[in-house]
C-alpha cells in the first residue's frame, strides 16, 4: 500500500492511543511504512513500532527547549497523553493550560510527529548510504534484544493471567452452546486491569464452568462479564441480563454447580459467591488475587535507587533493593522477582559477575536482567546473557517500554 502524509497524519493518533499494545501495532496497516524490513520477526515488528514512536516524541524536544515553550509543551503533552497515560483534563491541569488550548496543542504534537516519522519513511537511500554499515551492524543486536525478551515474556506469563486474553480463548469452547440457547456473552473490564494470581489452565476452567452453569439456567438473554480490581483482589462478575430470564435452576443447583468452582478457586486463594435479586440468583462473582509483581533493584547509588523505585512503584511494582553483589544474590534467590535491574559498577563485585551467577542458577536463570549502567556494552551485557539494556540515566518512558514488553510482546 502506497502511502501519503495525509494518511499516517490520521494514523499516527490511532497509533498513539494504542501506544503500549504491541499486538496492534504490528499489525496496524502503518507498520509495513514505519518498519518496512521484511525480514523482521512479526513478534518483534509490534515492539520496533513502539520503539520508533518513542523516539519521534524524544526528537519533538531534542534541542532541549526552554521550559514553557510551545515546543517544550507539545513534547510535554505527547509524554504525559501517550507515554503516561494522563486523561486530557490531568495533562491540561499539569501543564496549566485550557482543555481548549489542550487539544489544539495536542494536534500540533501530533502532526510534528507525524512529519517526523514521515521523513524517516521518506528519506532519501543516497543520504541514509553513509549509515547503512552501521544500521547493519546493530541489525543483529536488535534481533537479540527481541528474543531474550521474548524468551522472557513467555518464561513470565506461566505466573499470572491475563483475564481478557484468558476469556477470549476459553469464549470458542462455548459457541455452540450459547448459540442453541440464544444467550450472547459481553465482556468488559476496567482500565489498567492488573493480571491475576493464577494458572491460565484453572482461570479458563473457572470462566468455563461459570458461564456454563448460567447459560444452562437461562435462554433469550445476555450475559455481561466484568473484571474490577478491588484492593488487592480482582472481582469477576456475571450477571444474567435481564435478571428476569435466570431460571429457578439456577437458585435449585448453586450450591452443587458452585461448590467445585469455589474448591478450584481457592487453589489460588480466591472465592466464588451467588449474586442474588429478590431472592433469585442471576449470576455469580469469582474473587481471586490481583498478581503482585516485584522487581529487584541492583545499585549501590542512593540516587539511581530512589528514581527506578519511584518509577516502578508508579508502575505497581513491589520494589526490593540490594546495593551489594552478595545482597542482589541472595534477594533474587529467597524474592524470585519477576525482574531485576542490574548495574554494572558495584564496590565489592562487578555487575557482570552477579549477571553470570544468576544466569547459571537454576533457581534464578528464568528471571528477566535488565543491565542499567553509564557503560555502553549494550553488544557484550546482551551476549552474556542480560533481557535488556538501559543506558543511564534510565528515562521513566524507556524502563516503562521494556517492562511492557515482557507481558505483551
Amino acid at each position: 500500500m502506497a502511502w501519503s502524509k495525509a494518511e499516517l497524519d490520521t494514523a499516527v493518533a490511532d497509533l498513539y492511543r494504542n501506544l503500549y499494545d504491541l499486538v496492534y501495532l504490528r499489525a496496524h496497516p502503518a507498520a509495513d511504512l514505519l518498519v518496512p524490513d521484511s525480514s523482521a520477526l512479526r513478534k518483534s515488528k509490534g515492539w520496533e513500532v513502539h520503539h520508533l514512536l518513542l523516539q519521534a516524541i524524544e526528537d519533538l524536544n531534542l534541542g532541549e527547549a526552554p521550559a514553557a515553550s510551545r515546543q517544550w509543551r507539545r513534547h510535554q503533552i505527547m509524554v504525559l497523553r501517550y507515554v503516561d497515560g494522563l486523561a486530557p483534563e490531568a495533562v491540561a491541569e499539569e501543564l496549566g493550560i485550557s482543555r481548549r488550548e489542550f487539544f489544539r496543542e495536542q494536534k500540533e504534537a501530533l502532526d510534528a510527529v507525524a512529519s517526523i516519522l514521515w521523513s524517516r519513511c521518506t528519506s532519501d537511500p543516497h543520504e541514509e548510504a553513509g549509515r547503512l554499515p552501521e544500521a547493519e551492524a546493530q541489525a543483529p543486536l536488535k534481533r537479540l534484544e527481541l528474543l531474550r525478551l521474548e524468551a522472557a515474556r513467555i518464561q513470565q506469563s506461566e505466573r499470572c493471567a491475563r483475564i481478557d486474553e484468558v476469556f477470549q480463548g476459553a469464549l470458542p469452547l462455548l459457541q455452540e452452546m450459547m448459540h442453541q440457547r440464544q444467550v450472547a456473552v459481553r465482556f468488559s473490564a476496567t482500565s489498567a486491569l492488573p493480571p491475576v494470581s493464577i494458572d491460565k489452565s484453572l482461570l479458563r476452567q473457572l470462566l468455563l464452568g461459570l458461564l456454563a452453569y448460567l447459560a444452562e439456567g437461562t435462554e433469550r438473554a445476555a450475559i455481561l462479564l466484568s473484571a474490577t480490581a478491588e484492593g488487592p483482589s480482582v472481582r469477576i462478575a456475571a450477571l444474567i441480563e435481564p435478571p428476569g430470564a435466570a431460571g429457578p435452576a439456577l437458585e435449585i443447583e448453586a450450591a452443587e454447580r458452585l461448590s467445585p468452582l469455589e474448591e478450584m478457586a481457592r487453589l489460588s486463594g480466591g472465592h466464588v459467591e451467588p449474586i442474588r435479586a429478590a431472592g433469585m440468583m442471576v449470576g455469580a462473582a469469582l474473587y481471586l488475587p490481583a498478581a503482585q509483581r516485584t522487581a529487584l533493584v541492583v545499585d549501590d547509588n542512593a540516587d539511581t535507587v530512589e528514581l527506578l523505585r519511584r518509577y516502578l512503584t508508579a508502575l505497581r511494582y513491589q520494589v526490593f533493593t540490594a546495593r551489594t553483589a552478595r545482597e542482589a544474590i541472595d534477594q533474587a534467590l529467597r524474592l524470585q522477582p519477576h525482574v531485576i535491574t542490574l548495574d554494572l559498577m558495584m564496590p565489592d563485585q562487578d555487575g557482570w559477575d552477579v549477571l553470570q551467577t544468576l544466569l547459571n542458577q537454576p533457581e534464578t536463570r528464568q528471571i528477566p536482567i535488565i543491565v542499567c549502567t553509564v557503560l555502553k556494552q549494550k553488544a557484550l551485557a546482551l551476549s552474556l546473557g542480560a533481557t535488556a539494556f538501559l543506558e543511564k540515566p534510565v528515562t521513566k518512558q524507556a524502563l516503562l517500554a521494556v517492562l511492557d514488553s515482557l507481558e505483551k510482546a
